[in-house]
This record gives C-alpha cells, sequence and structure tokens, in this order.
C-alpha cells in the first residue's frame, strides 16, 4: 500500500492481497479523465482484479461502466460491502464531493479500502474538448454537451468544475495524475498507478498487455490526442481571454500543471479566495 500523510508526502506499506478496495477515478468533464480511468483498469485486469460491472443498486444505472454521478457516504458503504474480500473495483466519477465525504474517504484511505486518482489539465485544454464535444453532439443530433458553440459557453462549465477538481485534489492520500502524462507518458504513468495500489511494477510483457489494452479494447474519449493543443489551436487573445475568465487558472497552470505542486489544492490554501479555482 502507498499513501501520504499529506499532500505530496508518500508512504509506504505492504497492501494484503486479500483485502477489497474501491478506486475512485475523479476527472473534469472532457479532462483525459475517461483515458486515466481505462489506464487504471487495464493494469488492474492485467493483475487478476476482473472489472466487472456493479449492480445498478451500487453504481449509476444506465452506463456500460462503473460510474457514480454523485457520490455520499451512504454510496461508499454499499459500494464496499458489494465487494469481495479479494476484489479492487474501480469508479469513475465527475460529482463534487463534501466535507463528511471526505472525511470518511481519507479514512478508509490510511485503512486500504478505498484509491483516490485526480485527473486533471490544463483548463484550456479543457475548454478546447468541450468545443470538440459540442460539435460532435450536434452533428450527431445528441442533446449532451451540443449547448457549448463558443468559448464562453465553454468557460462556464469549467469554472463551476474547477472547485470540485480542487476539492478532489484536497483529499490526503490522492494520486494526481495530469492528462500530458497519461496520454504521452504512460509508462511512467502506469508504474506510478501500481505503486498507488501496492502493486510491483509492470514487467515488459505486462506492460505492452496493458498498452494493448488501452488501445484496443478500453472505450476512451480521445478527441484530438495532442500535446500542449492550447498552443496551437487558441489564438493570443482567445489565450488570454480564457487566463482572465477562468477562475484562478493562472495559478493552477503554473503551480499544478508546470510545477506539480500538489499544495494548490490543498484546504488551507483555498482559504484565500483570489486563487481558488
Amino acid at each position: 500500500m502507498e499513501y501520504r500523510s499529506k499532500i505530496g508526502t508518500v508512504l509506504q506499506a505492504p497492501r494484503s492481497k486479500f483485502s477489497a478496495m474501491l478506486l475512485l477515478s475523479y476527472g473534469m468533464t472532457k479532462s483525459g479523465s475517461t483515458l486515466a480511468f481505462e489506464l487504471s483498469k487495464a493494469i488492474l485486469e492485467s493483475r487478476g482484479y476482473v472489472q466487472r460491472r456493479l449492480p445498478d443498486s451500487v453504481v449509476t444505472a444506465g452506463h456500460h461502466i462503473n460510474f457514480w454521478d454523485e457520490i455520499s457516504n451512504a454510496r461508499l458503504r454499499t459500494a464496499m460491502t458489494e465487494l469481495a474480500p479479494s476484489e479492487i473495483i474501480a469508479i469513475k466519477l465527475h460529482a463534487p464531493i463534501g466535507a463528511a465525504e471526505i472525511e470518511f474517504v481519507e479514512n478508509a484511505i490510511v485503512n486500504d479500502e478505498i484509491r483516490v486518482h485526480v485527473n486533471f489539465r490544463d483548463p484550456r485544454e479543457v475548454c478546447l474538448s468541450l468545443l470538440d464535444a459540442g460539435e460532435q453532439a450536434r452533428a450527431k443530433e445528441r442533446q449532451a454537451f451540443a449547448e457549448i458553440e463558443c468559448l464562453e459557453d465553454a468557460v462556464k462549465v469549467v469554472n463551476k468544475q474547477m472547485g470540485t477538481c480542487r476539492q478532489w485534489g484536497s483529499i490526503a492520500g490522492a494520486l494526481h495524475l495530469f492528462y500530458n502524462d497519461v496520454a504521452f507518458a504512460s509508462e511512467p504513468t502506469a508504474q506510478r498507478i501500481c505503486a498507488d495500489l501496492g502493486f510491483s511494477n509492470l514487467d515488459k510483457n505486462e506492460m505492452e498487455v496493458v498498452a494493448s489494452r488501452l488501445l484496443n479494447d478500453a472505450f476512451t474519449q480521445r478527441n484530438k490526442a495532442v500535446k500542449d493543443r492550447y498552443k496551437d489551436d487558441l489564438s493570443v487573445r482567445q489565450n488570454e481571454y480564457l487566463l482572465e475568465e477562468l477562475k484562478g487558472a493562472r495559478s493552477f497552470i503554473r503551480r499544478v500543471c508546470e510545477q506539480r505542486d500538489y499544495s494548490w489544492f490543498s484546504r488551507r490554501s483555498q482559504e484565500n479566495l483570489e486563487d481558488v479555482g
């Protein structure tokens, strides 16, 4: 087992292979969170942890994957009760998490019952992905994301979710995963996920199996899988507009995306209202 006593401080401890565990994979909408979720699932499956679909009484109905549209302590307890003693099951979320749930999850992390992955991306690129999703939705006459037609629409969505991202990122013991690392440095990222789950590193053959599952079997919504696409897809004026209108974007990009300074997520840091995203 690996857990952190505070953000950025890593402690190691062995994990019993017979203990059940939930992996909560959070990410902002259109932040590349599906790719990170599927990478974690591929790693779990490579180590023999089958990712069965949990019953509709446990996860949100209508999704082919294990997905929650909201989180509560009652829901967490129900899911933990559902697991067999040797299971590790990943659940994907975009939903906000409250103080009571954070306390529950942090205690469960220490007790080796839950892991949390916080998947994040440069918010300017999240806006661009939302625009892609809007265009595709209108072309296919689908409702989801069809209302996102311009950067102003995307900014409204991202601003609503930045606070949620900060809530999840503040959880002691969370593993923070940057989209650029997941998408373009998958092997070292996979090894970080292994360490977080208490696994030994993937060997060459295992890494090939994980990569094959991710590329050929997993359902991902990669859209334009381009690193730092904001550099090419935004004009200077559009870039400045996003930096001004996205709450806390300058600080988040500088400290979290560029410097990997995860103290930005801390609850104490959130008391500075000028820095809250």
